[in-house]
């Protein structure tokens, strides 16, 4: 069997909980080398993955020009990133990424349009698309034909922590959720939002948000997300011909069928486990990556699809500006 030799730039706390066990366990994949500034952490992830010293990094063009790799991910946070994926790129590698894709849409765009020139696989890790529980939901609902309504309510308790980055919290965090209508509805025509703060102030983000999308679908979109709430609460809802899906992500799902009552699915059900590395996507979105570089096919999340969803995420963050 033909591996994917991949080399990873970033060894903190997300890469090592979901993303370097992923690759260890893939039989298709082989990981050959490691990046990280801190040797300290470089030196632990290594260790814990077989890694040998000559391919422990701490400057990612060393490893570019040493270590023979077909694949990179890298995982570090939004700021400077860019200039090191574009690299990644022009070296030939194909790139994997966590969200956001870059600080704004112009970074976004600027990785996209430099991995079609190049030619490579990219995927951003917007690992809710690839959950078991949520594929199931929307496999059913979309069996009837057209969507016609969809929900994403994404709440979280951070008062008194302020936005992931210094960065609005849409773009780092509630961009999952723009992510799934987006994966649902198609493209968006018009927009409407109210986008604002409540309780506390952040700098460079505001902590309410609703807003109302229609899509070339004809479908409609609405998000909802407060970040000064009691509780991390995850919730989506999917319409169709008489069908809707109920999903309370990614840990189970309802699906009322006319005239059928109701079926009810887990995560446990559907992925045996109840390990979020898995029933949240994380294993799978990396798999897929993978088949899609051994099978030339492109990524289902990949740089251009990602550039479209931060698109939508500051046409929505756009109407702050008309709150008083």
């Amino acid at each position: 069997m033909r591996k994917v030799r991949v080399g990873f730039i970033g060894a903190g706390s997300i890469a090592n909980a979901v993303h370097y066990p992923s690759i260890a366990g893939m039989p298709e994949a082989e990981l050959v080398a490691i990046c990280d500034l801190d040797e300290g952490r470089l030196n632990a992830t290594a260790d814990k993955y077989g890694v040998p010293k000559e391919h422990r990094y701490t400057d990612y063009r060393c490893m570019l020009e040493r270590a023979e790799l077909d694949a990179i991910y890298v995982i570090i946070p939004p700021m400077g990133l860019t200039p090191i994926v574009l690299e990644c790129l022009r070296a030939g590698k194909h790139v994997f990424i966590e969200k956001p894709p870059g600080c704004h849409s112009e970074e976004a765009w600027a990785m996209a349009e430099e991995a079609e020139r190049q030619k490579v696989k990219t995927c951003v890790g917007f690992n809710r698309r690839y959950s078991a529980v949520y594929r199931y939901a929307k496999e059913k609902v979309c069996e009837r034909g057209m969507l016609s309504l969809a929900l994403a309510e994404f709440h979280k308790d951070m008062l008194g922590q302020g936005p992931y980055y210094g960065m609005s919290i849409l773009r780092t965090d509630l961009i999952h959720a723009v992510d799934l209508l987006r994966d649902l509805l198609g493209e968006p025509v018009e927009v409407a939002a109210q986008v604002f703060s409540r309780y506390e102030r952040w700098t460079n983000s505001h902590n309410q948000f609703a807003a109302l999308v229609r899509f070339d679908s004809g479908g409609v979109g609405v998000l909802l997300a407060a970040r000064t709430s009691g509780s991390r609460y995850e919730r989506f809802e999917i319409h169709g011909k008489g069908i809707s899906a109920y999903l309370r992500a990614p840990e189970a799902a309802e699906i009322h069928r006319q005239g059928e009552g109701g079926e009810t699915v887990t995560d446990r059900q559907l992925t045996g486990t109840t390990d979020p590395r898995i029933t949240y996507g994380y294993q799978e979105e990396t798999r897929h990556f993978l088949a899609c570089i051994l099978h030339n096919q492109t990524p289902l999340t990949n740089f251009t699809d990602a550039a479209k969803t931060m698109e939508l995420v500051e046409r929505i963050e756009g109407f702050a500006a008309y709150r008083p």
